[in-house]
């Protein structure tokens, strides 16, 4: 009897207590959505069979308009080759022909399908174009092949006529009762729309008013009890997560009490751990960025060092490179703005001592951590105590499997870094051995391309000097042994001294073909008289008048000149060869005052323009020439604007 009181009770209570009552609004507003969205499902499917109704007449509509447009196409092709006799007419109509089988069957199936009236106007539309093609197109091509005055009549072009008048008002009648059909579709499409949105509004209104008063219920019963808590948890949004509640509150309001301080613990120790993430990550992404820049090694160690020292809450960062003499050359440093005193300076050498860290790393490898040692004697260690650091930490810097240098953070601070301090110097570390290992490549690139630059220059003025003093001397010598044989023909043999004489004339003109070959393949004038004298010859000898300023005062090294040279030869061949221009402009100056010395060279021309470095293996040459000894090619070419070389080549250091 007790056992059903309880239950009884416990009914009782779940009935009118606040899951009953949840569980009863939870179930009118499921009835009441249900019914709502039923009525919504019903009238969307009318709504999506107008649509789709509408798209098949769209679909007919194009494809009708399609098929027409072949027709003009065949009447137009058919036209212009009766009327030219040009084999070029008769490309679209050869289209057409080949396109519309396909195109009227397609017509004849959307329409089929769409209206039984549509299908067989159709099926008439495709009969009379077929009829068109059959009975009148095909032979009227055919006979304008054998004899074109026979179709140039009155009688052929009104007989086209006709046949293509009755197909246009078969397709007009067609389009016309599709544009019906489609206006019917419009109609049906938004009478269900409009009975979708009064289904979706009524079902709308209606959860929102038992929504409305389900809320006021529910906070009138739970909002106010938990009030203390949100407030308390607007403290915890704020950002302050030392804040914790009394768990003095009775059943499930007090366990959440409990799970609200609980909450906020775990949050205040994963904050404090993202935080160290996201300063890492941010740390790690500024690097990086430097690092895809391409900028100088010097600009990325000075970033890495500047980033693990605010990471670590460190004093002083610093980069060093192990040499092959068993020293060690800071390459990049960065301390507390407040205490320049602690920064390494950059470029120095130092010793590997036995007893520090950077000798740790340098004989394992692996990441190494050790204090200010009181009793060494090393340079290091007397740097550092003088600055009063206690402890520093190294990581090995490994660039494509070989040790290269070593990663340092350095407190004052009595207490020893956190453990996990390697493992955060790890990424840095592989930042920047990843800029190492692209500047390596770039510079290796950089002098392959040089060395093979020079190599051909070197090959060329062997060619050159070959060709002047073997093959060219020995021409010349012929020429002279012919000439004197010519000379002492008598006048009875006029036909051998004829002969003789048109050999010789024809040495000459070898050697001079040999003389321009070898000023193309490695100009002698530019190695005795200089650039100025050098690209004067060559403007003399240009097809293009050209007009040059040439400004540099002093003589520059083989490299630089040969390549001004060939930039200015191909620019001028370019101009008179496919630039078709009137005139040339060249501008060459050494510029002293900047910091670097640099060669200017702008090379510019009146022609057609549309030069694309892209295409062509004399601009690509130019080019890898010019990257080649450090310089920079810029090419401007619009269509119909001439075409401009800017070369810029440093040339300090020489």
């Amino acid at each position: 009897m007790g056992a059903r009181v309880w239950r009884g009770t416990r009914w009782a209570d779940w009935r009118g207590g606040l899951t009953g009552r949840t569980v009863v609004a939870s179930a009118l507003l499921l009835i009441l959505i249900s019914g709502a969205f039923a009525v919504l499902v019903l009238a969307l499917a009318g709504l999506r069979e107008a649509v789709d109704l509408r798209r098949q007449s769209r679909e007919m509509l194009v494809s009708a308009n399609y098929v027409e447009r072949l027709v003009v196409d065949l009447e137009t092709g058919q036209r212009g080759f009766v009327l030219t006799g040009e084999e070029r007419f008769l490309q679209p109509w050869n289209h057409a022909r080949a396109v519309i089988p396909k195109q009227t069957a397609a017509l004849q199936r959307l329409s089929a399908a769409r209206h039984p009236g549509q299908g067989e106007r159709a099926r008439q539309i495709t009969r009379a174009i077929e009829a068109y093609i059959r009975d009148y197109s095909i032979p009227t091509v055919e006979a304008a092949r054998r004899d074109p005055a026979s179709v140039r009549t009155a009688a052929v072009t009104e007989d086209g006529r006709r046949r293509l008048d009755v197909i246009r008002r078969q397709f007009d009648r067609f389009v016309a009762f599709n544009r019906q059909l489609l206006a019917e579709n419009q109609d049906s499409a938004a009478a269900a729309g409009r009975r979708a949105t009064i289904a979706a509004a009524t079902g709308v209104a209606a959860s929102i008013l038992l929504v409305l008063t389900f809320n006021g219920y529910m906070i009138r019963s739970i909002v106010r009890p938990v009030r203390r808590a949100s407030l308390m948890a607007a403290d915890l949004a704020t950002g302050d997560l030392s804040v914790r509640m009394p768990a003095t509150s009775p059943g499930e309001i007090g366990a959440l009490e409990q799970a609200f301080n609980t909450m906020a613990g775990s949050l205040e120790d994963s904050r404090d751990e993202l935080r160290r993430i996201a300063e890492e990550q941010a740390a790690l992404r500024r690097v990086a960025t430097v690092v895809a820049r391409s900028v100088s090694p010097a600009v990325v160690f000075g970033a890495v060092a500047a980033e693990i020292g605010h990471i670590l809450t460190a004093d002083c960062a610093a980069i060093q490179r192990y040499e092959p003499d068993g020293t060690m050359t800071v390459v990049g440093a960065w301390s507390k703005p407040v205490a320049p005193q602690f920064m390494l300076p950059l470029g120095s050498s130092w010793p590997i001592e036995d007893e520090s860290v950077s000798a740790l790393v340098s004989r394992t490898g692996r990441p190494a951590r050790g204090t200010t040692n009181t009793c060494a004697t090393g340079a290091i260690s007397a740097w550092a105590r003088e600055r009063g650091i206690t402890m520093s930490v190294g990581s090995p810097i490994m660039v494509e499997g070989r040790l290269w240098g070593v990663l340092l953070a350095c407190t004052t601070a009595p207490e020893s870094l956190p453990e996990d301090t390697e493992e955060r110097m790890l990424e840095f570390t592989e930042l920047a051995a990843t800029a190492i290992a692209n500047t390596e490549s770039r510079a290796e690139l950089a002098a392959s391309r040089a060395r093979v630059v020079a190599a051909a220059d070197e090959s060329r003025r062997r060619i050159e000097r070959d060709l002047h003093d073997g093959t060219q001397q020995r021409l010349v010598s012929l020429a002279l042994e012919l000439r004197t044989a010519e000379a002492a023909v008598t006048a009875e043999q006029d036909a051998l001294k004829q002969q003789l004489s048109h050999t010789a004339w024809g040495l000459a003109a070898a050697v001079e073909e040999l003389q321009e070959i070898s000023r193309g393949l490695h100009p002698g004038i530019l190695s005795k008289g200089g650039l100025g004298l050098a690209l004067k010859a060559l403007a003399r000898r240009s097809a293009v008048p050209v007009e040059l300023n040439v400004n540099v005062g002093r003589r520059l090294a083989e490299r630089f000149e040969v390549t001004a040279y060939y930039v200015v030869s191909e620019a001028l061949t370019n101009a008179a060869k496919h630039g078709h221009a009137s005139v040339v402009h060249v501008d060459l100056n050494v510029d002293d005052n900047v910091k670097n010395a640099v060669l200017r060279l702008a090379v510019r021309d009146d022609g057609v323009g549309g030069a694309d470095p892209r295409h062509g293996s004399g601009l690509v040459g130019l080019m890898d020439r010019v990257e080649a000894i450090g310089g920079k090619i810029h090419i401007e070419s619009p269509a119909g604007k001439g075409t401009s070389l800017f070369v810029t080549i440093p040339i300090d250091g020489m």
